[in-house]
């Protein structure tokens, strides 16, 4: 029985839920409270006290369990609990048995899933009074919590030993609502601001913290550390004179401790400047003095320690330091290590390697009923490298370290420990002393054993990687790029971004287009909830369970790819076949393998934030009378007579390969009057239409909609998602939707061609894998040694994820400068529009610096196949081009070099870009595309829409926002009247309009200096 719906996590139990998940059944977060009677206590009135207890606290009755991928805590109804009882009546050693049976219950794992998540074992009849161990899952109590809980238990326990019922009154706040508050609360504004704020000052430390003696491993991942403890206590008089002397520093005894617990660990690591966890109770919410939960969170301290300077002066520095650590004290601790690792490029490392906790929570009154205090029970693990646990008990000061036994020895421990109560004593008694002078206790590392210290890594940006197809159409058509991944490693890339796609104020969700197979998932800002939820995705998807524990040692894309399938090398062959093969339909004669393109399109397709980026959208105003009916009859005949616009598409998980079907029923095409709107409205839809996303899986891939703005006024809304149509396709659909309405005004029926359907089409040059091996292998041959990057005009720097909003400028060549252009092309046999276009812009981006080659991606039509040239569907692919400027030819030289260019890229087409890019550019990151981030196009004649009738006008209308999959993408329009139009589109967050209008200024002067004079050198005149 459920006793309230499914809540969120908190982030507290979100962290232990994971480490849970990474090792099953370890018990690192078990909490076995032991405690003693001092005499026999009564089962049944226990096991009515703990009912008691677990009504009024309910994450002692919560379980955890996946609902929607996503982990979800569901209270359970209240109920008994049972306690098991041991009888040791007569035992020679019950009390050291009943101990020894305690650590090992202690360890016993839970089920978060299916709890109970509270146990309790009674043993009775020890001499001195009957022993108890409550042994609860740290998802449901903290330090903070011992008090209510035991202060609860006698209470309830008194009562019932009484034949009476405990009353208990109802908390003010139940657990799951503080949740579902905290939730609410991670995307407000001051939140998001909290965490960007403490990742700009926590990145510029060093992460890691290296103390002497610790091994040379890695540490195990989270909850399946092996561990042991070391305590030693300090006389009472130093506990005394740490009171004093906080009272003299207006600090409080934690400031003190945690200034001396710095000033060891500088000793020790050799670091004066270091990160150090510490943990709050976080429990500044009203109402949760009282709860039973687990609400802790690790708030990292910033140690910057002067050996040279008093520990009066530490204090001051850390009091201050504390108080701004901790008006952060709310940003959850993963979301923080994800991002700090994440600015660190540093992949899945733990924010702090070291921790420090001053146990000074409310004590448990329960002794007033007989019981002693509870003891918490080691349980043979380690939640960090070290931690250092201080805590003020009957003998003095407790001073506890619990130690990774693979990274640190009994030794190690040891002689921290005492070093830590010497330089307590000595500070206390002398706080004015230099910290290097306060004296050394035995064990003290010498400096030859300290490690150096290390620099805060810089995060790299220099790479990216849309592998792409794309269209020969303008920039405007919005020109997509697909990944540089195939198969298994697609899959694992499209989990990547699903999973980062819900990382709350991290950032946008990388483009999965920009990973590679060494993509880190800690790296690009991946937290452990998402971690675990993205594996939980993975089975739900393709079947295939894989755990935390077999993902954390290698959390990149190629070891999903590995955990996900073993027959990747077989998918991959599988994939070549068919590439080269004909489609042949499946079985039911009903669905189609997708093409190589189209299975990029669709894993790309399951991140949300780049489903508007591979949709063509465009905009066609009409002027004059057009009738919005016959319109809207043609349009609904031209998207509803082509199979590829009827595609739905879903992933066959038993081949593990994309399919679809061309079934779907077309999208209604709609006509609204909207002739008084506002232009904001007008504005807003027209994006809305032009951007909103495609469900590849329920809806067509095709959608319109006709807006009228009065009698000689109408606008066109074509959108079509690039995994079944290109700029070809889009202008075929124009041209029929003005046929058809042309004949439909006229009252006869459109006579158009039979469509052809896509996965009908034979490669116009099958090849065997071993030919597209030695294709690829001359390309590269071809490629190789030219830089993957371009030093461009950046007026801000790259961010670590790419960004694609862009706009666009134009520019006209004089009809002279074209002519003389075109004349000297000619000259250079065969040298075509493009390849005099790209000979300008890289002389435009040579004149601004020393680099001398480049490499530009370019669209090809791909339609060799016999019947495409009708046919709706994706053919593109991407190409590069290499311009080899280097030993200063002249501009008739630089075109000879850049035909011969061309000339290699045509004839190695079908090598697809994934390809070079993983040869050429492995070591590329998510800030930019593939190999360059510079896409250059040309098409000849006036690209505009044909008019529908007679008297009537039609145009494109400009996209406004636009997307682009690279930083600059140039196109060259050669029309009627001598003309030659420029459009570059550039990417807003790299420049400014200033200054892309300037080199798209240098470009014209470029082609000004080439017509004047093609046997001179392009840098004997500098552009201003």
């Amino acid at each position: 029985m459920t006793g309230t719906p499914p809540a969120p996590l908190s982030f507290a139990q979100e962290r232990l839920w994971f480490a849970d998940a990474a090792a099953p059944g370890n018990p690192t977060y078990n909490v076995p409270l032991f405690f003693r009677a001092r005499g026999p206590l009564d089962p049944k009135a226990l096991s009515l006290a703990l009912e008691a207890v677990t009504a009024r606290h309910e994450p002692l009755r919560t379980v955890y369990r996946l609902a929607d991928g996503h982990p979800a805590q569901e209270v359970r109804a209240p109920g008994p609990v049972p306690v098991e009882v041991v009888d040791l009546t007569g035992a020679p050693d019950a009390a050291a048995r009943a101990e020894r049976e305690a650590g090992e219950r202690g360890r016993a794992p839970f089920d978060l899933a299916a709890g109970p998540l509270l146990r309790c074992t009674l043993w009775q009849g020890l001499p001195d009074g009957d022993a108890v161990l409550l042994t609860v899952h740290h998802i449901a109590v903290d330090g903070w919590s011992l008090a209510p809980l035991f202060d609860d238990l006698a209470r309830a326990y008194g009562a019932a030993a009484a034949g009476d019922t405990a009353e208990l009154p109802e908390l003010p706040t139940r657990y799951a609502d503080f949740a579902v508050l905290e939730r609410a609360a991670e995307h407000a504004p001051e939140a998001v601001r909290a965490l960007e704020e403490r990742v700009a000052e926590l990145r510029a430390v060093a992460p890691g913290l290296r103390l002497a003696g610790r091994a040379d491993r890695p540490a195990a991942p989270d909850g399946g550390r092996t561990g042991a403890q070391l305590t030693l206590t300090v006389p009472p008089p130093v506990r005394t004179g740490i009171e004093e002397l906080a009272r003299a520093l207006r600090a409080t005894p934690y400031v003190v401790l945690t200034a001396a617990v710095q000033a060891v660990l500088r000793r020790w690591s050799g670091r004066a400047d270091f990160l150090l966890g510490t943990m709050t109770a976080n429990r500044d919410h009203p109402g949760l003095e009282e709860a039973v939960g687990f609400f802790v969170n690790n708030v990292p301290l910033r140690c910057r320690v002067d050996p040279a300077g008093s520990f009066r002066t530490l204090c001051a520095a850390t009091r201050k330091e504390a108080f701004r650590a901790l008006s952060y004290q709310r940003v959850p601790f993963d979301r923080l290590t994800a991002a700090v690792a994440a600015a660190h490029g540093t992949g899945r490392r733990p924010l702090v390697d070291v921790g420090f906790v001053y146990q000074n929570s409310p004590v448990p009154r329960a002794g007033r009923t007989g019981w002693t205090a509870p003891v918490v029970l080691g349980t043979g693990t380690a939640k960090f490298d070290l931690l250092l646990i201080l805590e003020d008990g009957p003998e003095g000061l407790a001073v506890t370290v619990e130690y990774d036994t693979e990274l640190y020895g009994s030794a190690t421990a040891r002689a921290l420990a005492e070093g830590l109560a010497a330089l307590l004593d000595a500070a206390v008694a002398d706080p004015d002393a230099p910290l290097a002078a306060l004296p050394e206790a035995p064990g003290q590392p010498t400096a030859d054993e300290l490690p150096p210290e290390p620099a805060p890594p810089v995060p790299p940006s220099a790479a990216p990687s849309p592998a792409a197809p794309a269209t020969g159409s303008p920039a405007s058509a919005g020109v997509p790029s697909g990944p540089a991944l195939v198969g298994a490693e697609a899959e694992a890339a499209d989990l990547f971004v699903t999973a980062l796609g819900g990382r709350g104020g991290l950032g946008p969700a990388p483009d999965a287009g920009t990973l590679t197979a060494d993509s880190d998932f800690f790296a690009l800002g991946g937290h452990s909830l998402l971690a675990v939820t993205m594996l939980a995705e993975a089975k739900r998807r393709h079947g295939a369970a894989v755990s935390p524990r077999a993902f954390l040692p290698h959390p990149t894309v190629a070891g999903l790819a590995l955990l996900l399938t073993e027959a990747r090398a077989a998918a991959r062959a599988a994939e070549a076949a068919l590439e080269a093969a004909e489609p042949v339909a499946a079985a039911d004669d009903e669905a189609y393998p997708a093409s190589p393109v189209q299975q990029r399109f669709w894993f790309l397709d399951r991140l949300p934030s780049l489903r508007s980026a591979y949709l063509i959208p465009t905009l066609v105003e009409y002027g004059g009378a057009v009738d919005p009916d016959v319109l809207r009859r043609a349009v609904d005949l031209v998207l509803g007579r082509h199979p590829a616009l009827s595609s739905v598409f879903c992933l066959d998980r038993r081949k593990r390969h994309v399919c679809y079907y061309t079934s779907c029923a077309p999208a209604p095409v709609t006509v609204s009057d909207a002739a008084d709107w506002h232009p904001d409205i007008l504005r807003s839809r027209l994006s809305h239409l032009c951007w909103a996303p495609v469900d590849l899986g329920k809806e067509a891939p095709a959608r319109a909609e006709i807006l009228t703005l009065g009698p000689d006024r109408t606008i066109l809304a074509l959108v079509v998602h690039h995994i079944v149509a290109d700029g070809w396709s889009r202008d075929l659909l124009l041209a029929e939707i003005g046929t058809a309405y042309r004949a439909l005004a006229s009252g006869a029926e459109p006579l158009l061609p039979e469509p052809v359907h896509p996965a009908r089409l034979a490669p116009a040059d099958p090849t065997t894998p071993a030919r597209e091996a030695e294709r690829a292998a001359a390309l590269l041959d071809h490629l190789r040694g030219a830089p993957n990057d371009i030093a461009l005009p950046h007026d801000w720097p790259r961010t670590e994820l790419q960004s694609t909003e862009a706009t666009l400028l134009t520019a006209r060549l004089p009809a002279g400068t074209a002519a003389r252009l075109r004349a000297v092309a000619a000259d250079v046999n065969g040298c075509t529009l493009f390849m005099t276009t790209a000979a300008l812009l890289a002389v435009a981006l040579a004149r601004r610096g020393d680099q001398r080659d480049f490499l530009f991606a370019f669209p090809w039509a791909g339609r060799e196949a016999p019947d495409a040239i009708e046919a709706i569907g994706m053919f593109v692919n991407t190409l590069i081009l290499r311009i080899d400027l280097r030993g200063e030819p002249t501009w008739r030289e630089l075109l000879g070099r850049v035909k011969e260019s061309c000339s290699v890229s045509y004839r190695h087409a079908d090598v697809a870009l994934d390809v070079l890019a993983n040869e050429l550019h492995g070591d590329r990151d998510l800030s930019r595309p593939a190999l360059t981030p510079v896409f250059l196009s040309a098409q000849s004649g006036d690209t505009g829409p044909a008019a529908p009738a007679d008297g009537t006008t039609a145009r494109f209308l400009p996209l406004e926002p636009l997307h682009l999959k690279y930083e600059l993408e140039l196109v060259a329009t050669e029309a009627a009247g001598d003309r030659l139009d420029l459009a570059l589109a550039y990417a807003v967050h790299l420049f400014t309009r200033d200054t892309a209008q300037a080199l798209l200024t240098d470009v014209v002067a470029a082609a000004e200096d080439l017509a004047a004079d093609p046997d001179s050198h392009p840098f004997t005149r500098s552009t201003p």
